[in-house]
């Protein structure tokens, strides 16, 4: 395993790998986390080198924080590992909400002290929202009692808002930032800071920690297109090598997040966390990616990440799912198909009252969603695309 420091935190080897606890493996027809599933995969990250471990207040419906402490304390691993945790903003009302949070997650983990702690999916309005109830002052305090270690933010706004953010407080020791080779120019893509953000971040002396290196699974398992693409350079390698290998081709990031629900994602993954240095991709290689780059630009209908946050949805609407078979079926070229094709997973969603018809564009989804989708807007779409073919 290869570690990186962050500049402001010099003391600290944060492997270059760190596993994200968002997507945990489930009980079989249940959201019930499997706890004994989850703690193989923790320990074998553990044997394997991984030391930085990402929860948050509202994964997996806010039971991800309680299974990972539980884990933690009965393989006695606290003093071998560092936890990242956030503060849901969103559900901050009034200023004695951080401390009663904060309390609440420390109770939750069974521990005394959260190594990394971030704000969590910051944007400009928020960061105004934030700064009224006086969150620099909690996380100043929280700080100095010995309850967080480490002051950060998780982002998803444009590279404005972001700069604006990482200007004004000084505090702030890193950040995280969605980066992959399809979002590698957020303000194009994901209105994300992108690689601006690395650079900017750099500046600043932040360390960035990546989340969606694989872009929810999916430059791990890519469509047969991109295959294609990486079977024709001139090294084999695995898709999620080489989405991995490119975050981690930048100096400027410390660590990237992989949710990493199997045995055989870990064993790939840390392997190649163990050859993969900055700067070290030659230009024949940056160019397969610049390939692959292009070849999703031209099929993804809806930059969705399948973060789940937009759910769940007054009116059951199934929106990741949806948003999935939709651009999926755009990158298995059903919709340049002259034949109806019959996309039963999406027809099965309609008919148990799942489906896009039955959005009634209250917005709730919008607020929630970290890429910025109008998602009643591209909800409605996605629903015709797919019926067309039905």
């Amino acid at each position: 395993m290869n570690y990186r420091i962050f500049p402001k935190i010099p003391d600290c080897q944060i492997s270059v790998l760190g596993f994200g606890l968002m997507r945990l493996p489930l009980l079989s027809n249940s959201d019930e986390i499997d706890k004994e599933k989850t703690r193989n995969l923790i320990k074998l990250a553990v044997s394997q080198g991984v030391n930085y471990f990402d929860t948050a207040y509202p994964y997996h419906n806010g039971k991800s924080e309680s299974v990972f402490g539980e884990i933690v304390k009965e393989e006695n691993l606290r003093d071998k590992i560092f936890i990242a945790d956030k503060m849901p903003v969103w559900d901050v009302k009034k200023e004695d909400d951080f401390y009663r949070i904060l309390d609440e997650q420390l109770a939750k983990l069974q521990t005394s002290y959260i190594d990394f702690y971030l704000l969590h999916a910051m944007d400009g309005s928020r960061w105004e929202q934030m700064k009224n109830l006086n969150v620099t002052k909690f996380l100043e305090y929280a700080k100095s009692q010995g309850k967080i270690r480490h002051i950060g933010f998780s982002f998803h706004d444009n590279f404005d808002a972001f700069k604006k953010m990482c200007d004004e407080y000084s505090g702030f020791e890193f950040c995280q930032l969605q980066y992959n080779y399809i979002d590698e120019d957020g303000e194009i893509r994901t209105q994300n800071p992108g690689w601006q953000g690395l650079k900017y971040a750099a500046q600043k002396e932040l360390g960035v920690i990546v989340m969606e290196p694989l872009r929810g699974g999916l430059l791990a398992n890519p469509p047969s297109g991109i295959r294609d693409i990486f079977a024709s350079a001139d090294v084999p390698r695995l898709p999620a090598e080489w989405a991995l290998r490119y975050v981690w081709e930048s100096q400027e990031v410390i660590t990237a997040l992989s949710g990493m629900n199997d045995e055989s994602q870990i064993l790939v993954n840390c392997a190649v966390a163990s050859t993969a240095f900055p700067n070290s991709m030659p230009q024949s290689q940056l160019e397969v990616i610049k390939k692959a780059q292009f070849w999703f630009e031209s099929k993804i209908k809806v930059p969705c990440t399948g973060c789940k946050y937009c759910v769940p949805c007054p009116k059951g609407v199934s929106i990741p799912e949806i948003f999935e078979k939709y651009n999926n079926a755009s990158m298995r070229g059903l919709f340049e198909q002259t034949e109806k094709i019959l996309l039963t997973d999406y027809e099965n969603l309609v008919n148990w009252n799942k489906g896009a018809n039955q959005c009634v564009n209250c917005g709730s989804c919008v607020k929630h969603c970290p890429q910025h989708i109008d998602i009643p807007l591209k909800i409605q779409e996605a629903h015709n695309s797919l019926l067309l073919k039905i």
